[in-house]
């Protein structure tokens, strides 16, 4: 290979836009394939961020390497702080004797980003928008609006940005200059309603557009006492047309926050009420999953092994593991109300701490636990009834008390077991946000972003913000912050 073709090959792999490119061209042709040895990890780990959370799973887990220690690079300050759709929670439920209450619909208090390149997109709740900026300047390069707010993040796919808008439509738009391609309304209704002091849809567009398939899913949804919609329509062309695409009538839901799809199902969020499972391919409703004590909630996470963790409605300190409703297994994780799952780990923010567990041992002894409960407690159900009866053998009911003993004995290993899956915890407060960047694990707190070493559990330091740092995105070498007064900042390596 020639001088000019590494020059090429290493130019191609870098961000597009990056100042090194522009480096390279001033450097002699024969420092070329030095500079491929030495920026090795740079070219291999630069990945982007193309959609709420990273990918449709929501995992928050990329490959790209953050290179330490980093600098606030720039600031966007918004005027206005986000408007959120929907109030605060109650200070406390008095029929329930619960205080500390948190909210069910809070997927919309930060202008949450996705980055591809050297170009991030944001959806705004105070001018109605979605955002182009680029991600070395932090200079708008264009500005798209609707006629409602703009909630959840775009979602980038093939060149293309899609986004929900509370005016009904979803709209997709040439990724680089912001021309409108198409837009959809699923109500295929104009009428509109009042909502924090704006004219808004009767169902606008809340879920945000996952992008699979060549598919774009999205719902259309606000009453449960009126119909919602689940849509899967081609990407390309913006209609109802083709295999595996559908609009379908929902009674009694409320879809909202931003969807998640494994490479089967479809699992929509809905704020107070629980999470709903349907079929990919054709729309079919397979359930709810699992049922909590509070509802649903707007906190989703789906792990590679199609393990649906959701927060527990309104009660903090508290997130539900779930099959799905074919195979309804619910699990309470007390005491967590955030996880982070890798091929190794499992990061759990619960109380005043993080903690990191082996994973998948963590979740799988998790499951095992609440299935040998749930059968002792079926046992003494049983016993109790038998004890009652009379003419029952006494054989019978020692068969029962040994199955009993031989539970909790079952019991007791996988507490044991479960203790060892403990890897290290550290002291931490409050987690807004989760990301795991390579061999670094980012905890969004008040005020700050906290970098955690992954093996040892070790804080390497942290970046100070305004505000609660609410949405974290990684890509390209670069830490994008999204806070509660609407501002992003963008951290990276001088």
């Amino acid at each position: 290979m020639s001088n000019h073709k590494y020059y090429q090959a290493f130019q191609s792999a870098l961000p597009p836009g990056t100042l090194i490119r522009h480096a390279l061209k001033l450097l002699p042709q024969s420092l070329y394939i030095l500079l491929i040895v030495l920026n090795g990890n740079l070219v291999s780990h630069a990945t982007d961020w193309p959609t709420y959370q990273h990918d449709n799973r929501r995992s928050a887990v990329t490959p790209d390497k953050l290179t330490f220690p980093l600098q606030q690079i720039w600031i966007r300050q918004s005027e206005s702080q986000p408007r959120p759709a929907w109030a605060r929670p109650a200070k406390w439920d008095a029929y329930a004797e619960v205080k500390g209450l948190q909210a069910m619909r809070n997927y919309d208090h930060a202008f949450y980003t996705i980055a591809v390149g050297d170009a991030i997109w944001f959806g705004s709740s105070v001018d109605d928008a979605v955002h182009c900026i680029d991600a070395i300047t932090g200079q708008e390069r264009w500005v798209f609006f609707t006629d409602g707010a703009v909630r959840i993040a775009p979602t980038w796919h093939a060149g293309k940005v899609y986004f929900g808008s509370d005016d009904g439509f979803v709209y997709c738009l040439e990724a680089k200059t912001g021309t409108l391609i198409w837009k959809y309304q699923a109500a295929g209704n104009d009428r509109l309603i009042p909502n924090n002091g704006k004219l808004i849809s009767s169902w606008p567009c809340r879920t945000g557009v996952l992008v699979q398939n060549n598919k774009a899913y999205f719902g259309a949804s606000l009453l449960p006492w009126q119909p919602s919609w689940l849509c899967a329509i081609n990407a390309e062309s913006g209609e109802v047309e083709g295999s595996g695409t559908y609009k379908i009538p929902l009674p009694k839901m409320t879809l909202e926050a931003s969807m998640l799809a494994s490479d089967t199902d479809l699992y929509v969020l809905q704020g107070r009420s629980f999470p709903a499972l349907f079929q990919l391919a054709d729309g079919k409703f397979k359930g709810v999953s699992g049922e909590g004590r509070q509802g649903g909630g707007a906190y989703g996470y789906l792990t590679e092994d199609s393990d649906f963790v959701s927060g527990l409605g309104s009660l903090r300190g508290a997130l539900v593991l779930h099959k799905d409703a074919e195979n309804p297994q619910t699990v309470i994780l007390e005491g967590a109300d955030r996880i982070l799952v890798s091929d190794q780990y499992a990061f759990l923010h619960s109380g005043k701490e993080i903690s990191a567990f082996s994973h998948p041992q963590y979740l799988a002894l998790n499951r095992r636990s609440a299935t040998l409960h749930a059968l002792q407690a079926s046992l003494q159900s049983e016993l109790a009834k038998q004890l009652k009866v009379r003419e029952k053998s006494k054989s019978e009911i020692e068969d029962l008390q040994n199955k009993i003993q031989a539970t909790q004995k079952d019991i007791l290993k996988v507490t044991t077991m479960l203790k060892k899956c403990l890897r290290w915890r550290v002291p931490f407060p409050e987690v807004h946000s989760f990301v795991l960047a390579d061999d670094t694990l980012l905890a969004g707190s008040d005020h700050k972003v906290v970098v955690i070493d992954v093996a040892s559990g070790e804080i390497l330091g942290d970046l100070k913000v305004e505000g609660k740092a609410l949405g974290l995105t990684v890509a390209n070498g670069r830490l994008f912050v999204s806070t509660s007064t609407g501002a992003i900042y963008c951290f990276a390596t001088n």
